[in-house]
């Protein structure tokens, strides 16, 4: 019957017992009063481990971050894609900081609209630029640019490396 009586007390389903009370609570401190208490291992749910010293807190202020160097240049990738399944020539270097110059001159119209969209999504979605290389000049080329968002490349340089400035 006890079984059942401390099944009861535990899940606070019956008084407990006064007799039994002072099992459960002692009147001496768990530690010594002489400090050593303040440096005892105690659980700090921000480390979830025991610990002697918790880490600091989201609000405390960070560590200036280190300063970065602009040691990377990109580079000027150029292709020529002719099915939207080489897309991937044009998204790949970009992904990877490079600028990238892409010709649609022999391919199909069709195609061509669908690069020209995933180029601009790509450049949507990364913060970065597209220009039409052959807009005022007197070419029949279709060429287009993407530069990421970190690159200093000028359209003259763009047009420089994909052959339509003089």
């Amino acid at each position: 019957m006890s079984l059942f009586k401390d099944a009861k007390e535990f899940f606070g389903l019956a008084p407990m017992d006064a007799e039994r009370d002072d099992a459960y609570y002692d009147d001496e401190p768990r530690y010594a009063d002489d400090g050593a208490a303040a440096y005892a291992p105690r659980y700090d749910r921000r480390t979830s481990d025991y610990s002697r010293e918790p880490r600091p807190s989201y609000r405390a202020s960070a560590p200036a971050p280190a300063p970065v160097s602009n040691s990377f240049v990109p580079a000027v990738v150029t292709v020529e894609p002719r099915s939207y399944s080489e897309a991937a020539q044009i998204g790949e270097p970009f992904r990877d900081g490079d600028a990238v110059i892409f010709e649609l001159t022999t391919a199909d119209k069709a195609v061509a609209k669908r690069i020209i969209d995933f180029a601009a999504g790509l450049c949507f979605a990364s913060h970065g630029d597209m220009h039409k290389l052959n807009r005022g000049l007197n070419t029949d080329r279709l060429v287009f640019a993407v530069v990421p968002d970190n690159a200093d490349i000028t359209v003259n340089e763009l047009q420089q490396a994909a052959g339509l400035a003089r």
